[in-house]
């Protein structure tokens, strides 16, 4: 099977949010389309917050999107410098447990070390046992001490500073 990662253009911006819908259905997560679509954008023109990925897959000599992988960046004393999350890693339904995930891990590594990354970290469903498992299975350590809190808060506006 011929598995590959490739960049999302700001044209192609809509098949992204389209995958990160299908995501959010599946996880039954609920949907802020506009503000999905703010933050890819950001995404896509600001690769210091981190990277994404459509999957590729070659099916029968056509190439197919499959799925998408985002990561964001961030900083950790604790693992001695910039962090990498998986925010996502969609694989659609009929193209799961099929390996993609064992070959494209490694990619993903290589691609987040180029650019400085120390350790990577992910958010599983607890009731997920299949995807615990892969993860675990691929070096992935459950930090039981530990309990992932979130908190939404509203941005404030954006002010521009011109300095005379």
């Amino acid at each position: 099977m011929n598995i590959s990662l490739v960049a999302p253009t700001l044209s192609s911006t809509d098949l992204l949010l389209n995958l990160v819908e299908e995501l959010f259905d599946y996880e039954a997560l609920p949907q802020k389309k506009e503000q999905t679509l703010q933050a890819i954008q950001q995404l896509i023109t600001q690769p210091e917050l981190g990277q994404s990925w459509f999957i590729e897959a070659e099916d029968q000599g056509e190439t197919l999107i499959v799925g998408h992988i985002i990561i964001s960046y961030s900083f950790s004393l604790e693992h001695g410098g910039r962090v990498g999350l998986i925010d996502q890693f969609y694989l659609k339904p009929d193209w799961r447990q099929q390996g993609i995930g064992t070959i494209l891990l490694p990619q993903i590594e290589q691609h987040v070390a180029s650019a400085g990354v120390n350790a990577l970290s992910l958010e599983v469903n607890i009731g997920n046992r299949g995807a615990r498992k892969f993860y675990e299975q691929h070096g992935f350590v459950p930090r039981r001490q530990f309990c992932m809190m979130t908190k939404t808060i509203t941005p404030s506006p954006v002010t521009m500073d011109i300095a005379s």
